[in-house]
C-alpha cells in the first residue's frame, strides 16, 4: 500500500522556504552555490519513520529537486522495542524505496533492555558517522523541531548547562570534523508538522516508547511540558526558541572575543599563557580552561577548584591525575609521579590548596590559631581523626601519595613508630580501602597523618602551641567507613 496518495514526485513542499529555519536554509543554499549547484558529496538525512523525521525528508526531497539522486537516507534500528522496532525498519524501506532515494540501515548488534537514552544516542550517532564515512557525506539533516528546543533547555537547566549547551539544538552546527549537521524545522511546532503531514495525505510511524517515562526527555514532554504551557498562557514554545537563538548569539560573541585573546592553537600544550585574561570576565576564564586539554575531561569539582585557583593568581592544586599551578600568569600541567597504590600519584598539598583525590576524596589544610578552646578540645579527645588532624608544624608545602610497604608510622600516644601496614590490620581497614587513604608527608620524609588515626606524636599540639595547622579529609565515593 502506498503511503502518499500521490506520486512522489508531484508531492508539493510541507511548508514554504520561508517558514523553516533560515540559518539552515541558507546553508544548504550556500553549499550548492559554492559547488555551482552540485554540492560535494552526498546529503544524508537520518530518518526514524516518525512524523518529524518524514516531514525532514519530504522537505529536503521537494525544496532541492536537485539534490534528489545525491540522497542517503540512515535509519538506526535500536532493537527495543521488538516488533515494533522492526516494523519501523521495514516502514522506513518501503518510503525510500517509493521514493526511489538510496536507504541504509544499521542495527544496535549489543543492544540491551534497561539502555539509557545516551547510550542509545551514542549508537545511533556512531552508525552515522560510519555511513557518512562510507558514502563520503559531510552533510547531515536531523528532524528537530520546536518542541524539541523546549525539552532539551528544560533538562539541560536541569543539569546545570552554561549558554553553550543551552543553545542547543543549534540550526547550523560545524563540528571539528568538519561534518555539518542541518536542522531547518526548528521554527515549527510539533502539531504543525503532523497537521501538515495529515493534510498530504501521509502516514508515518508512532514510537509508543515515547509515552513512557523510561528516559528523561520522555518524562519531560509528558510530565512537565503540558502543565508548563498551560502555566506561561503564552507561546511557551515560541518563547523557549527565541531564549535558545539569543543564547546561541552570546555564546558565539564570546568565543569571537576569546578567540580575539588567546590563539587558537594554544589549548593543546601542557602550559596556557592567560595573561590576556586578566581583568576579563570569568565566563571567558571557564571557556579558555574548559578548551585547554589538560582540563577537557576534569569533573565540575575540580574544575571549579581550578577556576578558583586562576582568580587567586597563584598556587596549585589537584586536577585528575595531575596538578596545575599558575605564576606569572601561565598556568601549567603537571602529571604526578609513579601511579601508586589506589591508582593515584603523588601531590603537594599546601596551605590553601584543595586535592581532589582520584576516589572523589578531598583533602585541604590551612593555618590555625591554637586558642584555649582549641587545645581543650584537642587534648580532651573531642576530634574526629577520621576526618581532621591539628598539627604543630609550620606551613609548607607536604607530599601527599597512597601507603607504600615499608612505611612506617608514629600515631600520637604510640611508644615508637610501626608499620603502617600493621596500624592498617590493628584497626580492621580493609586492604581496598587502605590504597585510598592519603598519607601526608612531611618535608623531612616523616609521616604527619594518615586519615583514621591521631596525628603523629612529633606533630602534637602541646600547651604552648600558638598556630599551626588543620588538615580535613573528606571520603569520596568509596563506602567503608572508618
Amino acid at each position: 500500500m502506498p503511503i502518499l496518495p500521490t506520486h512522489w514526485g508531484n508531492l508539493p513542499p510541507l511548508f514554504a522556504r520561508e517558514r523553516l529555519h533560515p540559518a539552515a536554509i541558507a546553508q544548504a543554499d550556500r553549499m550548492l552555490a559554492e559547488a555551482g549547484g552540485k554540492s560535494e558529496g552526498k546529503w544524508c538525512v537520518a530518518f526514524s519513520g516518525g512524523a518529524d523525521s518524514l516531514a525532514l525528508l519530504l522537505t529536503v526531497w521537494t525544496l532541492w529537486p536537485e539534490r534528489r539522486s545525491e540522497l542517503c537516507v540512515l535509519h538506526f534500528n535500536h532493537r527495543l522495542r521488538g516488533a515494533e522496532s522492526e516494523a519501523d525498519a521495514v516502514f522506513c524501506a518501503e518510503v525510500c524505496g517509493e521514493m526511489g532515494v538510496e536507504f541504509h540501515i544499521g542495527e544496535w548488534s549489543d543492544a540491551k533492555a534497561g539502555a539509557s537514552e545516551a547510550e542509545a544516542r551514542e549508537a545511533r550517532l556512531a552508525f552515522f558517522e560510519t555511513e557518512m564515512e562510507a558514502v563520503g557525506s559531510r552533510v547531515l539533516w536531523t528532524g528537530h523541531q520546536k518542541d524539541d528546543v523546549a525539552e532539551t533547555l528544560l533538562m539541560r537547566i536541569a543539569r546545570g548547562s552554561g549558554s553553550a549547551g543551552l543553545a542547543a539544538p543549534r540550526p547550523v552546527q560545524t563540528r571539528a570534523d568538519g561534518r555539518i549537521l542541518l536542522r531547518p524545522l526548528l521554527t515549527l511546532r510539533k502539531a504543525e508538522i503532523v497537521a501538515a503531514l495529515q493534510k498530504a495525505g501521509v502516514t508515518w510511524r508512532e514510537d509508543a516508547s515515547n509515552a513512557v517515562g523510561d528516559f528523561f526527555r520522555n518524562r519531560v514532554r509528558r510530565d512537565v511540558m503540558p502543565p508548563w504551557r498551560a502555566a506561561a498562557g503564552n507561546d511557551a514554545l515560541g518563547g523557549a526558541a527565541l531564549t535558545r537563538e539569543l543564547l546561541d548569539e552570546d555564546d558565539a560573541a564570546l568565543n569571537v572575543w576569546l578567540a580575539e585573546l588567546l590563539p587558537e592553537g594554544g589549548y593543546d600544550g601542557d602550559a596556557l599563557d592567560v595573561r590576556a585574561l586578566e581583568g576579563k570576565p570569568r565566563a571567558l576564564w571557564r571557556r579558555a580552561l574548559r578548551r585547554w586539554r589538560p582540563l577537557a575531561a576534569l569533573g565540575r569539582a575540580g574544575f571549579e577548584e581550578v577556576l578558583a585557583l586562576c582568580a587567586r593568581g597563584s598556587g596549585r592544586t589537584s586536577a585528575g591525575e595531575g596538578v596545575v599551578e599558575i605564576g606569572a600568569g601561565i598556568l601549567r600541567y603537571m602529571e604526578k609521579g609513579g601511579v601508586g597504590r589506589g591508582g593515584w600519584t603523588e601531590a603537594r598539598l599546601s596551605v590553601g590548596t584543595v586535592l581532589f583525590l582520584p576516589d572523589g576524596g578531598v583533602l585541604t589544610m590551612r593555618v590555625v590559631a591554637f586558642t584555649a578552646e582549641l587545645r581543650r578540645r584537642i587534648f580532651a579527645g573531642q576530634v574526629d581523626m577520621a576526618r581532621e588532624a591539628f598539627l604543630a608544624e609550620e606551613p609548607a608545602a607536604f607530599c601527599v601519595r597512597p601507603w607504600r610497604t615499608g612505611d612506617r608510622y608514629r600515631p600520637l600516644g604510640a611508644p615508637g613508630s610501626a608499620a603502617l601496614q600493621d596500624l592498617f590490620v590493628n584497626r580492621k581497614i580493609p586492604a581496598a580501602r587502605r590504597g585510598q587513604l592519603p598519607v601526608v608527608i612531611g618535608e623531612d620524609g616523616r609521616i604527619l597523618w594518615v586519615p583514621g588515626f591521631p596525628p603523629a606524636e612529633e606533630s602534637k599540639t602541646t600547651s604552648d602551641s600558638v598556630t599551626g595547622l588543620h588538615l580535613t579529609y573528606e571520603t569520596g565515593t568509596c563506602t567503608v567507613r572508618l
